[in-house]
């Protein structure tokens, strides 16, 4: 979408008298709070396994909130570094500059929109596809009056999501909940906004969303069509995934077992262990015994009453002792001599 010069210099106006009144871009310090409370969850979800038992998707889940804790650690190490960035008072924007850049933006973009009202401008990426996974179209949507006073003061809204079948909030590697992580490229961000280089400034954010920087993602480009575990969350590829017959849900092998009856495939919550021997089976494979009302396993009853219940219904008599020797030791002993 096109506008015509004169649109474009009334909406440079605009912006420019609406972004000078706000305040220096010095009050806003980025903190990693996304990376922070990613973090947080994982922790939970360890926690959770450990306490489950499920020991292999625990320590699958320590290896992500290692790479998760790397991530964090670089965003807050960028954040360090900018700081003096964000601390240089902000320039007021020059209306001529920023009709040069909305000029220069209808020639990047096939779409460039400005709204007044809401007080964004807005470009629309081309199709995003990283290592053979598409992504689709995104909309980079810029609040012009809230630089300076916030630490995104824009959002990454996907037009067309795949979002990572574990996290629907995650539509790209580096996009979560609308907020780009824009990694190495957050000192050259934040500068651009705080000159009001809204060109520069897009162009940034276009090459982040055409990059994907493996272990600072909030799901990997590999996991990312992986269908989430229903109990540890740890994405399962096709040909590890296991179907429950009880609930049909989808689990990773540390969180299904087999039923010691028949073989087929159950999630721990569809298991029931037998009240004698202890082996785990379906429902369908214990049956309740007929006294003590318990279920068990076909091995562990008799007539549909528990081994336990039937020996005491059926207690064993004592057999007599048909010995006939009744000599005591010491008789023996005697006629043997």
């Amino acid at each position: 979408m096109t506008m015509t010069d004169r649109k474009l210099f009334r909406a440079a106006v605009v912006i420019q008298e609406q972004s000078s009144r706000q305040r220096p871009v010095s009050d806003a310090i980025y903190l990693p709070e996304y990376s922070w409370n990613h973090l947080q969850q994982l922790r939970r979800n360890i926690t959770r396994a450990r306490e489950r038992g499920w020991h292999l998707a625990a320590q699958s889940l320590l290896g992500t909130l290692a790479d998760a804790g790397r991530s964090m650690q670089r965003e807050l190490e960028t954040s360090l570094r900018t700081l003096a960035t964000h601390m240089r008072p902000r320039l007021p924007a020059n209306a001529s500059a920023i009709y040069q850049d909305l000029r220069a933006l209808q020639g990047e973009f096939d779409k460039v929109e400005i709204d007044p009202t809401t007080h964004e401008l807005t470009v629309t990426t081309d199709t995003i596809e990283l290592e053979g996974v598409f992504l689709g179209e995104f909309q980079i949507k810029l609040n012009w009056t809230d630089i300076g006073q916030t630490s995104h003061p824009y959002r990454v809204v996907a037009l067309d999501p795949n979002p990572a079948a574990r996290r629907e909030d995650v539509t790209h590697p580096h996009v979560q909940d609308e907020q780009l992580c824009e990694g190495d490229g957050r000192a050259a961000i934040a500068a651009a906004l705080a000159e009001s280089r809204f060109y520069d400034f897009f162009l940034l954010v276009n090459q982040v969303l055409h990059t994907y920087g493996q272990g600072s993602a909030y799901v990997e480009l590999e996991a990312w069509d992986g269908t989430p575990c229903a109990d540890c969350g740890t994405s399962v590829s096709d040909d590890e995934r296991y179907d429950c017959n009880g609930c049909d849900s989808t689990y990773c092998s540390s969180c299904s077992s087999s039923c010691e009856g028949c073989n087929n495939s159950y999630c721990t919550s569809c298991l029931q262990a037998c009240a004698d021997c202890g082996c785990e089976y379906c429902s369908g494979c214990l049956k309740t015994c007929s006294v003590c009302h318990k279920r068990f396993c076909k091995e562990c009853q008799e007539n549909r009453v528990c081994t336990t219940c039937y020996e005491e219904l059926h207690p064993k008599t004592e057999e007599p002792n048909n010995d006939s020797s009744t000599e005591s030791p010491s008789e023996t002993a005697c006629l043997v001599g």
